[in-house]
């Protein structure tokens, strides 16, 4: 992979994760009154009076970075999705990077809310660099972990 794809990758994780941080807060203020509450219809929609709320944090909705909420049947949860371009040659698009995180706000049983969760910590502070350094330090842990391996072939690895 070259530098300018890692680099956009990079930028993609830190962009989605930064977002995801401030969201966290944002959700939090919404929903933490109607903890205790029922905040779904049968059909599994927001209640009208809780909607109203979440559509007034305008939520983004773009190409480089779109959040939804994520639907289940235990978790209140929001998906956020960030895409990074990387030009491959004048006049063409680029290749499309991806980048996807869940933010669980709280936990849901039935429809109700019955808790709000602790606030995530995503990291925003990701380098290239470090992404160099670490596939480096996998790729000599992994040698050594197939050599050992490889030693074992007559035994095994266990003993039934």
């Amino acid at each position: 992979m070259n530098q300018t794809v890692l680099e956009a990758r990079v930028r993609g994780v830190n962009k989605a994760h930064d977002y995801a941080n401030q969201l966290y807060s944002q959700l939090r203020a919404v929903f933490e009154p109607f903890v205790g509450q029922q905040i779904f219809k049968v059909d599994g929609t927001l209640l009208a009076k809780v909607k109203k709320l979440v559509d007034a944090l305008n939520l983004p909705c773009t190409v480089s970075l779109h959040v939804y909420r994520h639907v289940s049947d235990y978790s209140l949860a929001y998906t956020v999705k960030t895409c990074e371009v990387v030009p491959t040659e004048p006049g063409n698009y680029g290749t499309a990077y991806y980048y996807e995180i869940t933010v669980y706000v709280g936990e849901i049983k039935g429809k109700i809310l019955t808790k709000i969760n602790k606030a995530p910590n995503f990291n925003t502070k990701n380098r290239a660099s470090d992404v160099v350094e670490a596939r480096e330090r996998y790729k000599e842990a992994k040698k050594l972990a197939d050599e050992a391996h490889s030693a074992l072939y007559l035994f095994g690895e266990y003993d039934r």
